[in-house]
Formats: structure tokens, C-alpha cells, sequence
């Protein structure tokens, strides 16, 4: 232990010398001894144990009334943060979310459902506006938002930062993931030779030849298990002929695929207008050689031509793509007619050696691309003084801590090491178990004196309860103001977190909670 000390006493003495003071002038020689001591004090709750504070005090009594101790001081370390979210079942206000709500987030990247376990509410009248280019949020300056450089603060975002998001409009979508292989290959080229994506939803390829359609439904099927699309016969006018022809199209309407075709062929997946002269060569299948085979046979069923068995042209105007695939393939941009040209595909492509080229090489691992994106931020301002405080309020996740605003990444709570101050009010109704009364107040004790969010500490408290006296309900309250609140703006000034937790009889019987309401609201009654 004292090694503990002395090793908290040298970074405090780091942290000074960081913060650019003389450790040696008068009134700081002993800082570091004594911030050390003022930690193992805030957090020696960790050297104890729930059997050391209760189990000398159980008794076995004739008594099943309420038990209620009240306004029990406590301090502790930490800072709750506030917000309206994205729930999986919709977006909805932050007053209707409770635990158990599944919310959206995102973890490095990919969209995933994290489930709300608690949930705490304070009034404050400072909120702050973000407008992105992608639209706008409210929330408390303090919330943290994921920027490419990290989190943070809402009120500290500027013009220009870069902010993580995600279409709104997508989070109901059918989650499609990609299976690697021939036929993301063969999907990937057919699209870039004769498709189109439209407003980052739309996929249509339009095709002359039956037997390239319904291969290709079949290749989109199984690169995406799940998905199923239809073979229209349509009319479409050609230009040359002055007439219409009979095609055959195959349309796909989902978001969770556009959106990784179009980041794989290096587009937008914002417009609508097609996209095929855009098309990059998509890095990704060359990952494989079973993909990138995929690849060239997709796109030379749709642009291709094969003059005899086993020797293959693409073609296309579209020459810088022309000119990536003809630098993997190590073979030169042919020209055909105007602005088109052709890159020469052999049967022996994949082949080391073979006419002194490489042959398959994987030039990057497969990948399925991020759901989210970054997005610039336009504004940040205060909104103006509210003559009536905003209820405004805090979820904790499990087993991410973040959530969806907006379409925008946001994080439940942030922790700053700055302490939490505060009363908290217990009751429970006992079986056969009571505890001394004293021993109610040091419970409360050593779960405050660690590094603790107050959503967390209310619910160890209650629990602790539970186990050991196993009594028909338990219910506890804590009331605490947040120096980190106090200290970020005069408008914090009056904040006050509440959070509860209640078991048993106070959670299934009404009145037996409204009970328990009712006696820590009165006054405080006897003082001594």
C-alpha cells in the first residue's frame, strides 16, 4: 500500500510540473503527499467488503413494516451525461425511454443495438444546438460526440470538425451482411459493367439476356443471404434502333446493400443519377482469387466481348477504371472506338509467371465497409435562456456505452474524476432479517468512496441489500449534486441529479413505492 502511495504521489508531482508550477515553492512541497491521501480516502471503499459492514449486525426479528433511513450524506467520483436517443423500435423522446430499451450505436463503424439499464433525469436551462451537414441535434454542452480525433464536448464541437453519423433513414433496415467469395465478386462486376445505384438504395441492372439476369439474382443472393429480387421484362428505347427493346431487369431496393456497393467502387451513395462512368476499380476483390475471377466474369457478362474461347475484352469508357484493372492485370488500355477502351482478360491471368506477369496477388484483406460516415459540422450556438428548465435526461448501455442522436454518435457519460456530493434514502421490508441501523449509512459508505457513476452506486446499494437481508423489497433514492456541473457554467448552479432503484414490493406494488415517496419528501422532522 504505501508503495501505492508513493507511486500516486510522483504523478501528482508529474501532473504539477505539467501544469508548469515549482513542486518546491512553499504551500506545494506537500501537495502530492496529501492529494495521494485524499485519494486512498475517496476510494478506500474498495478495501471493503459488503460481509465486513453487515454480517455482525443481522438479527432474526418479528418484523415486517417498512425500515426507512434517510438523508444519509455520501460523497463520490463521477459525472452523468443526458440526452434524447435513436431506439431500435424508433426514434423516440428521451421521457420515453426506460430500461431495457435497445438504442442504436455504433462500434467502430458498424451499426449495433446496445440495450439501456438505467436511466436518470435533472433539469438544466443551458442546451446547445449542433447542425451538421447531414441536419441538426440538441443536447447539453457537456455531451460528448464522437469526432475523427476522439470525443467531444458538444460545446467545444467548431465549424469544420468532422462528426461520426449514419443515415437515420436506415437504421430500419434489413441488416445484410456480405458473404466473401465468387459472388460478391461476380455482383460487384456485373454492377459496374451494366448497373446503376440510385439515391444510395436503388440497385438496377438492366440486361439483354435472360441467362445474365437470373445469374446474376442468383450471385446478388447469395453475396447477401437474404435478399431477394424479382426479373422484370421491360421495354427500354434505344437510341440507335429509334424503337424499343425487350431487356430484362433486376432491381433491389435496400440501403444496407447500395451503400457497400457504392463504397466499394470508391462513389457517393448520395443522387440519383447513375453512376457507371464514376465506378473505381473495388480494391476489395482482390482479396481473393475466387473473387476477383468473380469479378471479370460479372463484368464480362455484362461488357464484355470474347472473340474466341478463353479470351476476354472488357469495355468500357469509363478509362480510369480502365486503367486501374489494366494495372492489377498488368495489361495495357486498348483502344476501341472513341472514348472507349478495352483491357485484354485471359483465361491465364491468375497464373505466376505466366508472360512474365504476377499473376493473383491480394493487394488488401477482405472488408465490409463502415455503416457510418463523417460529416462536417456547420454551427454550434447556445440556444437562449429558457424562462422554464429542460428536463434533460441520462441513459447507461450495456454493453456499449454510446448511442445514436440524430443519426450522429454520441457517449452516455464521461468520467472526470471530479466528486458527486449528496443524500440517499433506504427502505426495505423485511422476511425474517433486520440489520442494525448504523450499518445502512456505512454500506452507502463504501460503495460512494470508489470511482463511481451514480446510476451504478444506487443500484450496488440496493442490491447489496437484497442479498444479504433477502427482505420482501428494497428501494433506495440518491439525490447528489455534480461538481463538474457546478464548476462548467453559473447555469448549472441549481442541477440536481435523481436516481432510484427499486426491488420487490417497490417495484411491483404501487403504493408501497408512493409509501416510501411520501416519507423521504416530509420534512426532516427530529434534529439533533
Amino acid at each position: 500500500m504505501h508503495s501505492r502511495g508513493a507511486m500516486i504521489e510522483k504523478l501528482i508531482e508529474q501532473l504539477l510540473n505539467e501544469l508548469g508550477e515549482n513542486i518546491q515553492r512553499e504551500g506545494l512541497a506537500k501537495t502530492p503527499e496529501r492529494v495521494a491521501a485524499a485519494l486512498k480516502y475517496f476510494t478506500s471503499g474498495y478495501e471493503k467488503k459488503i460481509e465486513d459492514v453487515l454480517n455482525d449486525a443481522l438479527f432474526v426479528e418479528d418484523y415486517d413494516e417498512m425500515v426507512v433511513v434517510k438523508d444519509i450524506d455520501f460523497f463520490s467520483l463521477c459525472v452523468p451525461s443526458n440526452q434524447i436517443v435513436n431506439a431500435v423500435e424508433g426514434a423516440k423522446p428521451a421521457r420515453l425511454v426506460c430500461p431495457g430499451e435497445r438504442l442504436w450505436t455504433l462500434v467502430d463503424g458498424y451499426l449495433k443495438e446496445t440495450t439501456v439499464t438505467h436511466v436518470t433525469s435533472r433539469k438544466t436551462r443551458e442546451i446547445a444546438e449542433v447542425r451538421t451537414e447531414e441536419g441538426r441535434f440538441e443536447v447539453t454542452p457537456d455531451h460528448p460526440v464522437k469526432t475523427w480525433h476522439g470525443w467531444q464536448e458538444a460545446g467545444r464541437l467548431e465549424p469544420g470538425d468532422d462528426v461520426e453519423w449514419i443515415n437515420p433513414s436506415s437504421l430500419c433496415r434489413a441488416l445484410f451482411d456480405a458473404k466473401p467469395g465468387y459472388s460478391v465478386g461476380y455482383v460487384l462486376g456485373a454492377v459496374a459493367s451494366d448497373g446503376s445505384v440510385q439515391d444510395g438504395r436503388r440497385i438496377c441492372l438492366v440486361v439483354k439476356k435472360r441467362e445474365f439476369a437470373e445469374k446474376y439474382r442468383a450471385m446478388l443472393t447469395e453475396a447477401f443471404p437474404g435478399c431477394a429480387s424479382q426479373i422484370e421484362s421491360v421495354s427500354v428505347p434505344s437510341g440507335f434502333l429509334k424503337r424499343e427493346i425487350p431487356m430484362f431487369r433486376v432491381r433491389t431496393v435496400s440501403r444496407a446493400i447500395a451503400e457497400k456497393l457504392c463504397r466499394w467502387l470508391g462513389v457517393s451513395d448520395v443522387g440519383s443519377r447513375s453512376k457507371t462512368k464514376s465506378f473505381r476499380f473495388p480494391q476489395v476483390v482482390t482479396s481473393s482469387q475466387e473473387m476477383m475471377q468473380g469479378f471479370l466474369d460479372g463484368y464480362c457478362d455484362g461488357d464484355g466481348w470474347e472473340p474466341r474461347p478463353g479470351e476476354r475484352f472488357i469495355v468500357s469508357s469509363n478509362r480510369r477504371f480502365l486503367a486501374e484493372l489494366g494495372q492489377y492485370l498488368e495489361t495495357p488500355v486498348g483502344r476501341v472506338r472513341g472514348d472507349m477502351g478495352r483491357v485484354y482478360v485471359s483465361s491465364h491471368w491468375h497464373q505466376p509467371g505466366w508472360k512474365g506477369k504476377h499473376g493473383f496477388r491480394q493487394e488488401t484483406p477482405f472488408y465490409v465497409p463502415a455503416d457510418s460516415r463523417y460529416v462536417s459540422v456547420h454551427e454550434v450556438r447556445r440556444l437562449p435562456w429558457a424562462k422554464k428548465p429542460h428536463a434533460v435526461y441520462s441513459f447507461k448501455c450495456e454493453p456499449y456505452p454510446s448511442f445514436l442522436v440524430a443519426g450522429h454518435l454520441t457517449h452516455n457519460c464521461e468520467h472526470h474524476m471530479l466528486p458527486f456530493v449528496g443524500k440517499a434514502h433506504i427502505s426495505y421490508m423485511p422476511r425474517k432479517k433486520i440489520v442494525g441501523l448504523s450499518k445502512i449509512p456505512r454500506l452507502v459508505e463504501m460503495f460512494s468512496r470508489r470511482l463511481q457513476v451514480q446510476e451504478r452506486l444506487t443500484v450496488q446499494i440496493a442490491n447489496a441489500l437484497n442479498d444479504a437481508l433477502q427482505p420482501r423489497g428494497v428501494a433506495v433514492v440518491l439525490e447528489a449534486v455534480h461538481l463538474c456541473m457546478l464548476m462548467r457554467g453559473v447555469e448549472k448552479q441549481n442541477s440536481k441529479a435523481v436516481t432510484s432503484a427499486m426491488l420487490g414490493a417497490f417495484r411491483d406494488r404501487p403504493e408501497t413505492r408512493a409509501e416510501f415517496m411520501e416519507l423521504i419528501k416530509s420534512g426532516r422532522g427530529l434534529q439533533l
